[in-house]
């Protein structure tokens, strides 16, 4: 049941991913992780690091829990200029310190200058500490315009998130606040907020986005688009969702190096608190999306995310064939591309012996995913999203999991499952084109 191209541990608990960064040719990934069992508990940085995006080299763990604090969400950055005083280029991990035997979270520094191997806790710890029981998951950028470090931190019990700014990671000043401002749901976690190309322009605007716990639509990753001036993030857009299934959460993003037309990558934990602990056990649990290119596109008055799967992800899978199924039924490897016509009406199900279904379906611009396991019925769902029909349907499957990215990448759609085997049995009716994985990831 192991996936065949998307990131997950070889034992044990995953969940959000953190610090991500690059240097000397090497994407690192952190990750949420317990190191002794396959349950959320004793939460510390797992590590994994590419050089495509593509395929990963699972690394010791980077920061373990100890003195009873477990690490929590956060970022990592290279300071090029040493202003930490770790040494030039030191890669230093941004965390959430937070007690097991109070409530408490407070953020922390760790340094590394062997290119992420092993890291020193920073005897000074906590850096920033507000005394509050729910202060968590800083995300730490350089700003060059206005010459300083800036972190963006939630107080995840009050739906908001506070800017500040430092010119040595270590000490930090309050610059100002990016309220709830009507966004559904309750308890904020994992802010990210970064600068994005405009398609088809020289423009730029700022995406402020945050993951809520309960009641938010989709898989409670929201984001809003803006101006941001070194101080203050303004909202020019309401809220809007960026992803439209049950397990697309914690995204953060590797803000460099970005690709040619200047789109920097992210990628989500496919799970959830809701339905994670209800999977059977099977030695791991947790797997991450694929690398997703990030942009925005303006659409009539506003302006949306668009998502494109990293292409070295895409060079994982052989040449095209088409598939016609006309309510036939083929087999289609577990790990595999599909790419649906935009226009007309269409339907696929997926199923396997043990009674799991996994159906979608296109009509009238609806597009809908059913997920039905008897064996784990906490994971049965129903996910939907209004999509443009000016653009084909990307779905990717895996051991696992099925992502699903249209309307040009604007609407995206991600969720786990549990169908078993090497490949599945597919029923439908339209013309589809097919690409299987070619190489070992």
């Amino acid at each position: 049941m192991r996936p065949r191209y998307h990131y997950a541990p070889a034992a044990n608990w995953l969940s959000d991913p953190n610090g991500l960064v690059w240097q000397d040719g090497e994407w690192h990934m952190f990750y949420q992780y317990n190191p002794f069992g396959e349950d959320w508990g004793h939460m510390s940085w797992g590590h994994a690091v590419s050089s495509d995006l593509a395929q990963w080299q699972e690394l010791p763990v980077a920061l373990a829990e100890e003195d009873s604090t477990m690490i929590f969400s956060g970022s990592a950055v290279i300071d090029a200029g040493g202003s930490a005083g770790f040494g030039h280029d030191a890669m230093v991990a941004i965390y959430t310190g937070a007690r097991t035997d109070r409530p408490h979270q407070f953020q922390c520094i760790a340094a590394s200058t062997d290119r992420g191997r092993s890291f020193a806790k920073f005897a000074g710890n906590p850096v920033l500490d507000i005394q509050m029981a729910d202060f968590r998951d800083p995300s730490v950028f350089w700003h060059a315009p206005s010459g300083q470090w800036i972190m963006v931190v939630v107080l995840s019990d009050e739906n908001r998130a506070l800017i500040y700014g430092s010119t040595n990671l270590k000490a930090w000043r309050e610059l100002s606040e990016i309220p709830r401002d009507g966004a559904p749901g309750h308890l904020w976690e994992c802010p990210f907020l970064v600068e994005l190309p405009i398609e088809g322009t020289d423009e730029t605007r700022w995406l402020f986005k945050v993951d809520v716990l309960s009641g938010a639509p989709g898989s409670g990753a929201l984001y809003r688009l803006g101006e941001f001036d070194g101080t203050r993030f303004v909202a020019e857009t309401g809220w809007q969702i960026a992803d439209h299934g049950d397990e697309f959460y914690a995204a953060i993003g590797w803000t460099d190096p970005r690709d040619a037309q200047g789109r920097p990558a992210w990628i989500g934990w496919m799970g959830n608190h809701a339905v994670q602990k209800h999977l059977p056990p099977q030695g791991w649990r947790g797997a991450m999306s694929a690398p997703r290119r990030l942009s925005l596109r303006r659409e009539s008055e506003t302006l949306r995310l668009v998502q494109a799967v990293e292409p070295s992800c895409l060079e994982l899978f052989g040449p095209r064939e088409t598939l016609l199924l006309n309510e036939g039924c083929r087999p289609v490897a577990a790990a595999s591309v599909l790419e649906l016509p935009e226009s007309a009406g269409w339907s696929f199900t997926l199923s396997d012996d043990a009674g799991r279904r996994l159906s979608c379906s296109l009509a009238d611009g609806r597009l809908i995913v059913e997920r039905h396991d008897p064996i784990t019925p906490q994971l049965a769902h129903v996910s939907a999203m209004d999509v443009s029909s000016d653009a084909p349907v990307q779905v990717l499957l895996d051991t696992g999991s099925i992502e699903v990215l249209a309307s040009g990448g604007a609407d995206c759609l991600t969720l786990q499952h549990r169908l078993a085997g090497e490949a599945f049995a597919l029923r439908g009716k339209g013309a589809m084109t097919v690409r299987y994985l070619a190489v070992s990831a």
